[in-house]
């Protein structure tokens, strides 16, 4: 069972990722987890830019594009697959959804939120201005947004590539990750302990 969650920032995505992982007792993978595993794999070189998710220029997108399917996301992708043979876990971001698409075990969530959510939250949790926080917000989603695209040739967000979309601040934190558990139960038809 692999789990990935895309998300909008400042909507709890990392937090609800890892109440679910909490929940389900398995692993949630961030960036600084991808990381170690790229370290043991001996590719942690090779995943240094991809696991920084930062935003590539017009130039390297259109290259991208053309080439997409003769290495873009290669090892960063095939470090993921190796990955979920082995284990069940929760991944956030990192185009999760699209490298293991395929697999029947997967399930896609893209976690979200109203932008005045989401600041107010960014507020809270980062301890920054309002503007700061709506600064950040718009950084932070354009990088996620070019970074996804340059990987994955789709657009970010887009609803029809994920099994589930949700907007976090509905339910809260706590509740979002409980309807994930049991949104990912009800797809895999399983009592998980």
């Amino acid at each position: 069972m692999v789990i990935t969650i895309g998300r909008a920032c400042g909507s709890g995505g990392l937090e609800i990722a890892q109440k679910l992982a909490q929940r389900l007792n398995i692993p949630c993978y961030d960036a600084q987890g991808l990381l170690e595993e790229a370290q043991a794999a001996g590719c942690a070189d090779e995943m240094q830019t991809f696991l920084a998710e930062k935003p590539v220029n017009s130039l390297l997108f259109s290259i991208a594009m053309e080439n997409n399917g003769r290495g873009v996301g290669k090892v960063p992708f095939e470090l993921m697959r190796q990955l979920a043979e082995r284990q069940d876990f929760v991944l956030i971001g990192h185009c999760g959804n699209y490298a293991l698409r395929g697999r029947p075990d997967l399930t896609t969530f893209f976690v979200h939120g109203d932008l005045n959510d989401r600041i107010e939250r960014i507020v809270h949790t980062q301890n920054k201005t309002e503007r700061e926080a709506r600064h950040y917000i718009q950084q932070t989603d354009t990088a996620r947004r070019h970074f996804h695209e340059f990987y994955t040739g789709e657009v970010w967000g887009e609803a029809s590539k994920y099994d589930l979309t949700v907007n976090s601040f509905v339910l809260g934190m706590d509740e979002t990750a409980a309807l994930l558990d049991w949104f990912v139960r009800k797809r895999n038809k399983t009592a998980i302990p």
